[in-house]
């Protein structure tokens, strides 16, 4: 939703006039076209909007930042559904739909459009192949900020193993500024978690410890997230099963699984039985590699 869209959503909740809104700040015309997305306001006068309507900057942009979590939500629901059923058609309509509208090179729009087209020769060819475009935007920005922390979260599966675990550090180095924030660090446990995954299906059982380690020194206990830790305890059994020690695998996956049924957690129990079954049956199998892919709130599972 836009900035104005927004706004008039949250004026109307609260039962202020396009007058009332108004106030002093500017026309009653000036603010419908910016209701009606005809037009731009500058940001001090946005500012003394927002106070006609008794509305802090914080609340605003969590509520527009809220639409647009529900959207990305929207639209990863939609991609698992084809997904799962290998339909590449419909992943190819959705991309389609994406290019219909305008696409700026550095738009959401356009690195979602980046990912299907990943997906899909994931998928077809088993090959993650790198997206030089994307690489280069989060390697030329100097700070980090929650879009950069989201693709890299994202998207981190489609660059070069060694370019990943290079972003990763750069990622942690980068948000340092954010990390008291709670959603950040949600943001911080689905990198570690998604990388975790990359690192493990291209065989770098280094970075894949590296990388719990430093979830365990760095993050574990500033965590309140009950799912970052149930699937660290998992990734320690997928790593054992990788490093062919069964026992210790069979341990980690297993504690995990029963956490998931002491804190009611059916979805992802579900979801580490089919794994912890799979991994039981193939971690000795040459040709098997999994893929996971979680941007946040919701995952995509993969085995080839």
């Amino acid at each position: 939703m836009s900035y104005g869209k927004t706004f008039k959503q949250i004026r109307k909740g609260k039962s202020f006039t396009l007058k009332e809104a108004v106030g002093n700040t500017l026309s009653i015309s000036q603010l419908s076209r910016f209701e009606n997305d005809q037009s731009m306001i500058p940001v001090d006068l946005f500012h003394e909007l927002l106070q006609n309507v008794n509305t802090t900057p914080q609340e605003f942009h969590f509520l527009i930042g809220h639409d647009f979590e529900k959207h990305l939500r929207d639209f990863f629901n939609e991609l698992i559904v084809y997904h799962d059923a290998n339909d590449y058609d419909n992943l190819e309509k959705m991309k389609q739909r994406l290019k219909d509208t305008v696409l700026s090179p550095y738009s959401w729009k356009q690195f979602l459009v980046y990912f299907i087209d990943a997906l899909i020769e994931a998928n077809q060819t088993g090959e993650l192949v790198n997206n030089h475009a994307l690489q280069n935007y989060l390697m030329q920005v100097d700070d980090w900020g929650e879009m950069e922390l989201r693709l890299y979260a994202i998207f981190g599966f489609v660059f070069e193993v060694e370019t990943t675990y290079f972003l990763m550090k750069t990622a942690l180095k980068k948000s340092k500024l954010y990390q008291s924030i709670p959603q950040y660090m949600s943001l911080l446990y689905t990198i570690l978690t998604n990388n975790f995954s990359t690192f493990v299906y291209h065989q770098r059982y280094d970075y894949a410890e590296e990388t719990i380690l430093i979830f365990e020194e760095q993050y574990s206990k500033e965590l309140e997230l009950l799912d970052p830790h149930l699937n660290f305890i998992f990734n320690r059994g997928i790593l054992a099963f990788c490093q062919k020690n069964v026992t210790e695998g069979k341990q980690y996956c297993e504690q995990a699984i029963k956490f998931c049924q002491l804190f009611n957690q059916k979805k992802r129990g579900e979801i580490f039985q089919m794994r912890y079954a799979t991994w039981r049956k193939r971690y000795n199998d040459p040709d098997f590699r999994e893929l996971t892919i979680e941007p946040g709130l919701f995952g995509l599972f993969k085995d080839y």
